[in-house]
């Protein structure tokens, strides 16, 4: 039996697996906001996505929870804990950009594409227009925290030595480049949206380990 239970670092894995499936499977959005809403309204998965990426956000964040957890009263437990933090705030910021893409997104695209044309029509690109520029904003500081926080695990994991160095260095490295692609780019670029790559990845690749080491204590 492993010293400890896996539920963290499965917690992990499964959370940040479960981003990157939705991530692949979001359709591009391009164009004026017809043409966005025009979008939305034909991906048949377009909830299912977003309720994805919403049930993917508290088992990731449970699963970093974990990562702490192994570092308390070690060196670096200071730097994971406020990655924690750092990271409770990043994934609450996603939150808002996830939800109200899946539901007011989806409602508006609904009645765009019913409705005749008209006011009804107008209206809801009216709406979308006005408030999707605040779910983008949202969305690239929640990139920025998720940046920081990676930066901050990475720290943590360097200064501990209970995991593999390359692990430490790997999330320092995928935390500034994630922070640099919130900084430099426009909240409405694919650039922007990378800054998620990343961090995702290095936690899918953190859990793995977890799991292993696990396996061999047991």
């Amino acid at each position: 039996m492993p010293a400890r239970p896996p539920v963290y670092p499965l917690c992990l894995v499964v959370g940040a697996l479960l981003a990157v499936v939705a991530g692949v499977l979001h359709p591009d959005l391009a164009g004026d906001g017809a043409a966005q809403l025009t979008t939305i309204a034909q991906c048949a998965g377009w909830r299912a996505i977003h309720w994805t990426f919403l049930f993917s956000f508290p088992l990731a964040l449970t699963g970093l929870v974990g990562l702490a957890r192994v570092h308390a009263g070690i060196s670096g437990e200071n730097e994971v804990r406020a990655a924690v933090i750092v990271g409770t705030f990043a994934y609450g910021a996603w939150t808002v950009t996830v939800a109200f893409m899946g539901g007011a997104g989806w409602f508006l695209a609904h009645s765009f594409t019913v409705a005749e044309a008209g006011m009804t029509a107008t209206r809801a690109v009216f709406l979308f227009d006005m408030i999707h520029p605040f779910a983008l904003v949202t969305q690239r500081a929640a990139g920025f925290a998720l940046g920081l926080s990676t930066c901050l695990f990475g720290w943590g994991l360097s200064e501990g030595k209970v995991l593999p160095r390359w692990l430490g260095t790997g999330g320092l490295a995928a935390g500034v480049v994630a922070m640099g692609l919130a900084l430099a780019f426009r909240e409405d670029t694919k650039a922007d949206q990378a800054a998620f790559v990343l961090p995702v990845l290095w936690q899918v690749v953190t859990a793995t380990v977890m799991l292993r080491s696990l396996g061999m204590r047991g």
